[in-house]
This record gives structure tokens, sequence and C-alpha cells, in this order.
């Protein structure tokens, strides 16, 4: 798709990659990128026939976090802030788009991590369902280095990964956690050598889109609340989710796709 600056976006078979591509700034994001990735998302998650979403960085590192130009401006706009917080509030809610479209569409995500993935960067790829990374790949939280927290989703998916603990040690220290120790916590899902990254990437993102995008909605709906539901009232969601599932034209083509010993063709309804 043309019309941005500092993204590319390209839809192929089912398959959207959002690219951030300022590799000259190590994909640092500006205002014009926070809002381009939040139109791609949202295109994203709308569009029917895109099945799944792979998040990348053009060049040796995923995201640097936030441009530093832009932090100087977001100070003297926090200024202002004392006396109208609208402003900056505004631009806050404004930067979360993209986080929000690619934790809530009804589909799934996968982040592609090579070199950095900071502050902002990594909590892009927090917002996303799935991560894999290259063995240089590191993460880390480091607003707290400027006075700040993290304000794009990414404690609440990091708390839910890791666990409490782990997430206020990650925030707090600002250190950066290597591919390994990423996975070891599971931070990540994979672990690969930098050329295997954006092959085996959007081979997972077909692998795990390439049934009914009914139940993988559902499924994702399910697992996103899990945590916060008593086993009595997951159960009852799970009742009411495989009622919808059975109830779909998606599970009749996949019985008849069985039956008749040839792939379904799902259409999401």
């Amino acid at each position: 798709m043309t019309g941005f600056e500092t993204i590319l976006y390209e839809a192929d078979e089912g398959l959207a990659r959002i690219t951030i591509a300022r590799p000259e700034k190590r994909n640092a994001i500006n205002a014009v990128t926070f809002a381009e990735l939040g139109d791609a998302a949202e295109l994203a998650a709308s569009d029917r026939e895109i099945r799944a979403v792979l998040v990348a960085g053009a060049g040796p590192s995923f995201c640097a976090g936030i441009d530093l130009t832009l932090l100087a401006e977001l100070g003297g706009l926090a200024a202002q802030a004392q006396d109208d917080a609208s402003g900056f509030h505004a631009f806050v809610k404004g930067a979360q788009r993209a986080y929000v479209a690619l934790a809530l569409m009804p589909k799934p995500s996968v982040a592609a991590v090579q070199g950095h993935a900071l502050g902002a960067g990594f909590q892009l790829a927090l917002a996303c369902d799935l991560r894999v990374a290259t063995l240089d790949a590191s993460f880390g939280m480091l607003e707290a280095r400027y006075g700040l927290i993290p304000d794009l989703g990414g404690v609440h998916r990091l708390a839910r990964l890791v666990g409490p603990a782990m997430a206020k040690e990650i925030v707090w220290s600002t250190r950066t956690v290597s591919a390994n120790e990423a996975l070891a916590m599971g931070l990540v899902n994979r672990v690969l050598t930098p050329e295997s990254l954006m092959p085996e990437a959007e081979r997972l993102a077909r692998e795990v889109s390439a049934h009914s995008p009914v139940t993988t909605a559902l499924v994702k709906e399910l697992v996103e609340a899990a945590t916060e539901r008593t086993l009595k009232t997951e159960l009852e969601r799970e009742a009411e989710a495989q009622t919808r599932a059975i109830r779909s034209a998606d599970h009749e083509e996949a019985v008849a796709a069985f039956l008749e010993r040839r792939p379904p063709k799902f259409k999401g309804r």
C-alpha cells in the first residue's frame, strides 16, 4: 500500500506485513510513525481478507524506541499539560492505536525481532500475540531512565508473560534481556538465526492462521481473558465460544472438507 512515509505495508495471500522503514534511525518511532503504525494495524484488523499480521523492522534493528527528537517535543507538550492535560493525553491515546489494534484484533500477530527492541519498540513486540527473535536480539524498557513509564500497554502485556515480579524488575532496572533469557522466561516463542528470521516468522504466522478464522478469534479472546477469570467463569465462556464455533459456516466447511478429503476453504463466518 502506498501513502506511508516511515513504514511499509504489504498484503499477500492473507498475510499483512507491517515493517518500520527507518533503518538509518534504527527504526526509532516519531510522530508520523506512531500515526502510520496505527493506520496500518487498524487496516489489517478490519480487512476480512487478512488472516494474520507480521510486524518487523527494516535493517539491523527491530525498533530502538521513541525518536529522541520526538521525546524532546513531548517534554514541551507535557509542560503545557500542567495547565491543560488534554493535549498530551490526546497524543498518548493516538500513539496507543497500533498497540491496541494488534492486541485486540481477532487474528494472530507475530513480531519478528532482530537487534534492538527497546521502549516503544519492545512494547510493539509485546502487543503482538507471538514473538520470534534472532540470537542477537535484546529487549528493554528504558522509560525509567527518562523519568517516564511504559504507556503503550507494555506493563500489562509484560506482567502476563513473565509475572509481576519479573516485570517490575525489567521496568524498574531498565536492563536489557537477551534473546536466550527472553526464550527461557517465555517472552519469545523461538530464537532463530538472522537468515531464518523472516522466513520462519512468516511460516509461523501462516501456520497459526491456517484454520478457521472464527475459532482463531475465539481462542485469542479466551486466552487474553483467562488470567482474569475463575475456572468456573472460564468454562462458561468456553461453552459459549464452542456454541458460536459449532454454529459457524467454518465448522461446516471443516467437517465437509475432512469427509471429502480436500483442503478446507474457510470464510471466517
